[in-house]
């Protein structure tokens, strides 16, 4: 009798654990389909035409659309005499004073890069952002048009526009905080939007 209890409990106890492997094998399996595939690192995201801009630019900008873009009276902006070839370099009052008396040069233009720098920096920034990590709080973004990012270095007051299918990134720099200005805390932000606002048109000025 016990040898007979003995074999009817054997199967018993197999089929048991045959259906646990099941299930943990069918738990496996939609975890494994539930995952996120990842972009490859040699596919590039897709992309407008924006080589008026990232490739060839020209300060072809007045102070009427600049002021309308940033939303300042025009009589707060003035030609800077300090820029460099194919950059738009303007003085811009309201927005704190160094030393000298002298408003906030804000100025825009193409710098020096490559598309596998570009990708790396993007790269980067998103997997700082995702470990929600901002050093001296750098962080990106997705521009308006989707399809470029915009990465913010606000302690060195500058937005650099990355797009990995061109060689070049595009720098907009709105001047440092320091000791030698006289920057709010709050104006700082508020020309960090502003330039943001300037990034975003650009992108959709020159996209084709």
């Amino acid at each position: 009798m016990k040898y007979l209890i003995v074999l009817l409990t054997i199967p018993f106890l197999f089929a048991c654990n045959t259906s646990s492997k099941k299930e943990t094998n069918n738990n496996s399996t939609s975890k494994l389909e539930d995952k996120p595939v990842e972009q490859s690192e040699s596919e590039n995201m897709d992309s407008a035409d924006y080589t008026s801009l990232l490739s060839h630019f020209k300060c072809e900008m007045d102070i009427s659309e600049i002021a309308n873009v940033l939303k300042v009276p025009e009589t707060s902006l003035s030609l800077s005499n300090n820029s460099r070839q194919n950059e738009c370099a303007f003085n811009l009052n309201g927005f704190g004073q160094n030393t000298l008396g002298e408003g906030s040069k804000i100025s825009w233009g193409t710098a020096p890069s490559s598309k596998k720098q570009n990708k790396k920096e993007i790269r980067s920034y998103l997997e700082r952002k995702e470990k929600e990590l901002k050093i001296m709080g750098m962080d990106i973004e997705l521009a308006d048009t989707g399809d470029c990012y915009l990465a913010y270095q606000p302690a060195h007051g500058r937005i650099i526009i990355y797009n990995e299918n061109y060689d070049d990134a595009f720098l907009l720099h709105y001047g440092f905080r320091s000791a030698n200005t006289d920057r709010t805390t709050e104006q700082h932000e508020e020309l960090r939007l502003k330039m943001t606002d300037l990034a975003n048109y650009l992108l959709q000025k020159h996209r084709k």
